[in-house]
């Protein structure tokens, strides 16, 4: 949205007369910016001549993030000014979604530095002469990785899908958990034109949610397990934790963008991506939790998606 120097509306675009509730952008031309935004900080900023970045502002009950800039003639006279502004929920959905790829790397990251402790604890015991443990040790963690890696290349061999799980692995390794990726689990039959963004952030968001959950379930167990199958015509994804449940007076706000029962800055995002990706691959999410016990979710996702020829 633009305003000339006397603060009057000289251009807004589209999307900022749905986010003021107009249909007919092009009436409010003309008009002062103070008679639509009370609150607007434009006409400080023809004043002022001083940028805005990052500035929170409320719009119709709504919370967004503003950008105002001084229009400036060949003189440098301000003669104008121009705020750019989003939806701040979408600018966090935004994030999150960035975020993944962060995560991924992250997880494998963990993948790397769990096995330079297992080199560390090797190099210590020959150093000691102790050979018959360090071999012992090379053996297990050989034979434990081995079988994993094997595991997953024979039945999830998407190596997106599959570096993503090994990372979760060697992540839960380092922060104390037990993962057990269910051996019954088939992911061979995963149609390309599903995103693997998509996968990602479900798979990953739920494991996320599910670590979180075992984390804080004090001195008990501190299990997670995921069960991936492509039998039949949808792809089912379980995921299992041993955290307190999900307290039935939150269940049905647990979805809902920026809905968190955890303190703290830029939360409740996890679940409402997972949705949101979920409404996008025309799938569905379920869950069953024990309250004090564990939180089954389970999520569907059709191989064939209507509206595709």
């Amino acid at each position: 949205m633009a305003v000339n120097q006397q603060g009057r509306i000289t251009m807004a675009n589209h999307a900022a007369a749905q986010m003021l509730g107009l249909e007919e952008y092009q009436n409010i031309v003309g008009k002062p910016i103070l008679e639509l935004l009370p609150s607007s900080r434009l006409p400080e900023v023809i004043k002022t001549g001083q940028t805005e970045f990052d500035r929170e502002m409320v719009i119709r009950d709504q919370t967004v993030i503003a950008n105002r800039l001084p229009i400036l003639d060949r003189h440098e006279s301000v003669i104008g000014a121009v705020a750019t502004f989003r939806i701040k929920s979408e600018l966090y959905l935004l994030s999150e979604k960035l975020s993944q790829v962060q995560k991924y790397a992250e997880t494998l990251r963990a993948q790397t530095h769990e096995y330079s402790n297992k080199l560390y604890a090797i190099s210590g015991l020959i150093q000691l002469e102790s050979y018959d443990e360090a071999l012992e040790l090379i053996a297990k963690e050989s034979d434990v990785q081995q079988d994993l890696i094997h595991f997953i290349m024979r039945e999830i061999p998407d190596p997106v899908i599959g570096g993503l799980l090994i990372g979760k692995f060697n992540h839960s390794k380092e922060l104390k958990l037990e993962l057990e990726i269910d051996r019954n689990s088939s992911f061979r039959d995963v149609p390309a034109e599903i995103s693997r963004n998509h996968l990602l952030t479900v798979i990953g968001n739920l494991l996320d949610n599910a670590f979180e959950a075992a984390l804080e379930n004090g001195n008990g167990s501190k299990n997670i397990t995921i069960f991936l199958t492509d039998l039949g015509d949808d792809l089912i994804i379980e995921v299992e934790d041993s955290g307190a449940g999900i307290p039935p007076d939150v269940a049905d706000q647990m979805f809902e963008t920026g809905f968190s029962t955890k303190a703290g800055k830029h939360r409740g995002f996890g679940l409402a991506l997972v949705k949101q990706a979920i409404d996008q691959l025309d799938g569905y999410i379920s869950y069953k939790s024990n309250p004090g016990e564990k939180t089954l979710f389970t999520v569907v996702l059709p191989k064939k998606r209507t509206g595709i020829l």
